[in-house]
């Protein structure tokens, strides 16, 4: 009997040690336990898939839809500037580029079209009266910003806005000190002084965002005086680098001039352009033209920002280096400019497509070069062949530091062997800035009755702007747009 009851008690022992391993190993190896409150998943059923994004709607389709879009009360305005962009630039784009939606750039779907006069008081227009009277709705003199005739300070529709409660910016492939950008962001009774407009635009202007070239009128500002406490004390953020933009939060002001003067070469074309190392003599020029972004992306850059303010906001962008190769008389090079303002309008225009309560109007401050097709521009040239801007280049050169037209084309031919530029369907006329009329194109509330405006000039459009922002009248109270 003690015999049995021994063995029966090292079989329970074996057992529970067993057990004990048993156990051991379920907690090493086994996962571990649901919790009860936890989901219990359905072998059968398949994993659950990530949500998807929303798809991209076509910019044909965007721009189909322009002409009957419904919209609702103006909240934000975003004016494009194509500087020194004549009638004839769009047509001679389209022409030997082909065209981008269709054989034509996406600007001109706006349904919305007129022609626009720019002179200004003195007669023939700069972009200093052309880019007041759009910004302020006043006509008056060349080199002035934001003054009228009378040389008094009027407020521009970036002060406007700001006092609204708004969001602001200019943005611009030119130095940012230079007239167009600088009639929108400061007052000053000469163009010319770009190291004092640099200053008027750190220290009075209200615009949140002010991006494009200019470095060295800053540099120039920076070695007589030290604004780095001044930077901190009124959070503006001053940057000469895309990433910085990039990195930028949206807290305070932003200043960026991130070349030296204007560029040529964006990364776009600096990234597709095979032979892009012929084309600048030396690495400091590729260094003071070649920008890290595009004037698209700089124009993302800001509707990204601005747009979180929920009154609004106003942002003009400016197609600047159209101007510069105008007045160099460089066809293929206007054209490719031409492209890259387009696909920044793009980007606004697929913003407005997304918020109905968005104006887009794209015009000019004033035209540069008189571009004519062909055989119109070979009679005129023949017929004036002694004319100064057109022969002689050193009248030229000493008056404005410009090549004449002659001279300017055999320049740009040899910049581009691969085309014939005598067989191109456009050619320009001038070295000059024209009285010649400009084109307005636009899309979005109220735009429609812009354009039946009598003998419409540069100052209606500021007017017209103030108006749409604020919902009462703007700029110069009589029909010559000068009181």
């Amino acid at each position: 009997m003690k015999k049995r009851n021994l063995i029966k008690s090292i079989l329970a022992l074996v057992l529970a040690l067993i057990m004990a391993l048993c156990l051991i190993s379920c907690q090493t190896d086994t996962p571990a336990v649901t919790p009860t409150n936890a989901p219990v998943e359905d072998p059968t059923e398949s994993p659950t898939e990530a949500p998807t994004a929303e798809p991209v709607v076509p910019m044909e389709e965007i721009l189909a839809a322009l002409a009957n879009l419904q919209y609702g009360e103006v909240k934000n305005v975003i004016l494009y500037i194509g500087d020194g962009m004549g009638e004839n630039h769009v047509p001679a784009t389209d022409a030997i580029t082909g065209g981008r939606y269709n054989g034509k750039l996406a600007l001109e779907y706006l349904p919305n079209t007129a022609v626009v006069k720019t002179d200004c008081t003195e007669g023939e227009p700069d972009s200093a009266s052309g880019g007041t009277a759009l910004s302020t709705g006043y006509k008056g003199k060349r080199k002035q910003l934001g003054l009228n005739n009378a040389g008094v300070e009027v407020q521009n529709v970036v002060e406007l806005a700001n006092s609204l409660g708004k969001s602001t910016g200019a943005i611009t492939t030119e130095s940012i000190v230079d007239a167009t950008p600088a009639a929108f962001t400061i007052h000053a009774k000469n163009r010319n002084d770009e190291s004092k407009i640099a200053q008027l635009q750190i220290e009075t202007s209200v615009a949140d965002i002010i991006m494009g070239g200019g470095k060295a009128m800053y540099d120039k500002l920076f070695a007589e005086q030290d604004y780095t406490e001044y930077f901190k004390e009124h959070n503006i953020t001053y940057t000469n680098s895309w990433a910085d933009v990039l990195a930028w939060n949206g807290q305070g002001r932003l200043i960026a001039p991130m070349v030296e003067d204007y560029w040529f070469y964006d990364k776009d074309y600096w990234s597709e352009n095979p032979d892009k190392d012929t084309l600048l003599a030396t690495d400091t020029e590729k260094d003071s033209t070649l920008a890290e972004c595009s004037l698209a992306d700089m124009t993302q850059k800001a509707i990204d920002i601005l747009s979180q303010n929920e009154k609004g906001f106003f942002l003009m962008v400016e197609g600047g280096a159209l101007d510069e190769v105008a007045h160099n008389t460089d066809l293929m090079e206007l054209t490719r400019h031409m492209t890259a303002f387009d696909k920044a309008i793009e980007v606004g225009l697929r913003y407005a497509y997304e918020h109905k309560d968005t104006i887009i109007i794209v015009t000019a401050d004033h035209n540069t070069g008189a571009l004519k097709d062909k055989e119109t521009a070979d009679t005129y040239i023949t017929k004036h062949s002694k004319d100064n801007y057109i022969s002689n280049d050193q009248y030229c050169w000493e008056s404005t530091g410009i090549h004449c037209v002659l001279e300017g084309e055999r320049i740009a031919q040899a910049k581009n062997p691969g085309v014939d530029l005598s067989t191109l369907p456009y050619r320009f006329t001038t070295i000059a800035h024209t009285t010649d009329k400009v084109n307005v194109w636009a899309v979005g509330p109220g735009t429609d009755e812009l354009m039946t405006t009598e003998k419409l000039a540069s100052f209606h459009i500021g007017k017209f702007i103030g108006k749409a922002l604020s919902g009462e009248e703007f700029g110069s109270t009589d029909a010559k747009g000068i009181k």
